[in-house]
């Protein structure tokens, strides 16, 4: 990254001697997402098509095969929403391991390769759809197919119904996804041919407008996946580190990793911890605040 000299709000949240390497030993880490009731995080290795979790004390195999699963998330019941590269499709597990189909088409047509999702405390899912789980890449993150329904959109869907409603349709590749702390804010990464994060507005139907673009980056600094704290910043993937936006856009910090990181997770009892996935490994570190689903 650029020369950049963090400011003293951020330098409060963080002390970056604490970071740790929990795992390593696979190809490409993703979708971190933490269970408060069990204490444990899990994530996806996808190219290896498998899950994995992490209770703090030892590293297990959590699904394998996983269907090349990428973004996961909790919904308001603590069931695991995954996105699945593989089977093309968002799912639900719910604590008994049950896994259920919450959509895997549109207007009859096939979905890409969900990517990320998040959920509303209404429980309306959002998630993003870009096709990396069926184009040809040097890592195998899924199967090849088409895009069948002529683009890579975000979409929203209330469960039960599986009905899929397109939410935005001008995003080349849209990744990552989150809400602000009130949920009044939507905010979306794009990693195609322009890679930038993007912000809405959002009302009390869950429709979208004002359309902002909350800030730029390049091929070495992709915003992937990211997640928001108590105070309402964004902490994002920002290639070889994490960077630390202000809800008003001011950069407050970044701090360096030794791989690539894809996305990120506020986890631990109390909340403060910060769990990062990044190429091969996963990663941890303890932070002076805490992630937003933990305010009580």
């Amino acid at each position: 990254m650029k020369s950049f000299k963090n400011t003293k709000k951020f330098n409060r949240y963080i002390n970056s001697n604490s970071i740790k390497r929990i795992h390593t030993g696979s190809i490409w880490t993703e979708g971190p997402c933490y269970f408060k009731k069990l204490n444990k995080v899990i994530w996806s290795d996808i190219p290896n098509n498998r899950m994995l979790c992490y209770d703090l004390n030892k590293v297990e195999i959590f699904r394998f095969p996983s269907n090349f699963s990428n973004g996961n998330c909790l919904d308001n019941e603590e069931n695991l929403i995954t996105c699945e590269h593989g089977a093309r499709r968002v799912t639900k597990t719910d604590r008994n391991n049950n896994i259920s189909l919450i959509s895997d088409e549109y207007q009859n047509n096939r979905l890409n390769s969900p990517n990320d999702v998040c959920v509303h405390s209404n429980g309306t899912i959002f998630f993003t759809d870009p096709p990396y789980g069926i184009i040809n890449q040097k890592r195998t993150e899924g199967f090849p197919g088409a895009i069948m329904y002529g683009g890579c959109y975000v979409f929203k869907c209330c469960p039960p119904s599986r009905e899929l409603i397109a939410i935005i349709t001008d995003m080349d590749r849209p990744n990552g996804i989150a809400f602000s702390l009130n949920e009044k804010k939507l905010y979306i990464s794009n990693t195609g041919i322009h890679k930038y994060m993007r912000v809405y507005d959002v009302d009390e139907k869950l429709n979208l407008s004002n359309p902002q673009e909350f800030a730029r980056t390049d091929d070495k600094e992709v915003f992937d996946g990211f997640r928001i704290d108590a105070e309402n910043n964004i902490w994002t993937s920002c290639g070889r580190g994490i960077k630390c936006f202000a809800s008003n856009g001011e950069t407050l910090g970044y701090f360096n990793l030794p791989e690539v990181v894809s996305n990120l997770e506020f986890g631990g009892k109390k909340g403060n911890m910060l769990f990062i996935t990044a190429t091969s490994s996963l990663y941890m570190i303890n932070l002076n605040l805490i992630g937003a689903k933990f305010i009580k």
